[in-house]
């Protein structure tokens, strides 16, 4: 009896929605007016040319910041990028070239490198991860390339900062990372 009172609740309900809603207006959320006007910018690109040199302009002007606004407007132009790059690329050149123009197997290569090259100096490695991620992040390298190439990177700068970590004073951390302490804590 009591299954079949649950059953039929479950058909008088009617057709049950699954996941969210599609939303036509802007988020709520960050700034709307910046947002739309990325959005128009982004839309108005027709050509891959204009859309590969828009999104690099963006990615040079706004990298390292991390704000809610010009990370959704990067987005937009990567996914206009995207979409450009499908339409306008044979598939041999979608897995194989950069839309730097550049071979991109030959670019993992010359980061893994120069990555060797740099042995444990994070200081070094750091500086070559943020600049193949600022250059080379999809959609202007293919993800099947970009990805392996960034874990064994990102592999290679954890386990040299990770050398002696706990070996150093939190002073010599500091001085390393050029950490400026504004208010010491008060001493026990």
């Amino acid at each position: 009896m009591a299954d079949e009172k649950r059953s039929s609740r479950r058909r008088n309900r009617g057709e049950e929605k699954v996941g969210a809603e599609f939303r036509l207006e802007p988020s709520p959320y960050g700034n709307s007016a910046l947002r739309s006007e990325g959005a128009a910018r982004a839309d108005a690109l027709s050509t891959l040319d204009e859309a590969v040199a828009a999104l690099m302009k963006w990615r040079s002007d706004y990298w390292g910041r991390e704000d809610q606004d010009s990370l959704w407007i990067e987005a937009r132009l990567e996914e206009r990028v995207a979409v450009l790059r499908l339409q306008s690329m044979s598939d041999h050149e979608f897995r194989t070239q950069t839309l730097t123009g550049e071979d991109a197997r030959q670019v993992c290569a010359s980061v893994a490198e120069r990555a060797a090259a740099a042995g444990t100096d994070y200081k070094e490695l750091e500086r070559i991860n943020d600049e193949f991620r600022s250059k080379y992040k999809p959609p202007i390298m293919p993800t099947n390339l970009f990805l392996p190439t960034e874990r064994d990177l990102s592999e290679k700068l954890m386990t040299s900062r990770t050398t002696d970590w706990y070996g150093k004073s939190l002073e010599e951390l500091r001085a390393d990372r050029g950490v400026v302490v504004h208010a010491a804590p008060a001493a026990n």
